[in-house]
């Protein structure tokens, strides 16, 4: 019993590992690079309101010359279809 246990605890850590890796290749960030974006978001929402857009997110992909189609598509397909939904959506780490 306790094998058949273990079995399906193995098989879904295995199915949240490879959830995990598919999103982190949708990002197409390292990890440093989100801990940056995440940052950057986060400060530039301090000061302001989230106007419901990716502006920030954008802005800080441009700055770092991150071409913005595939991340644009990596953070709406986690969740994220603006500033406020990229810090309680994005971090894979943080998730399933």
């Amino acid at each position: 019993m306790s094998s058949e246990r273990d079995r399906r605890r193995m098989l879904r850590d295995a199915h949240k590992a490879e959830h995990k890796r598919a999103e982190w290749d949708l990002l197409g960030l390292d990890r440093e690079q989100l801990d940056d974006l995440l940052d950057h978001v986060e400060e530039r929402l301090a000061d302001t309101d989230c106007d419901h857009t990716l502006r920030h997110s954008r802005a800080w992909a441009d700055a770092w010359s991150v071409p913005w189609s595939p991340l644009e598509a990596g953070l709406l397909a986690n969740g994220a279809g603006c500033d406020c939904e990229v810090l309680a959506n994005v971090d894979p780490d943080e998730r399933v």
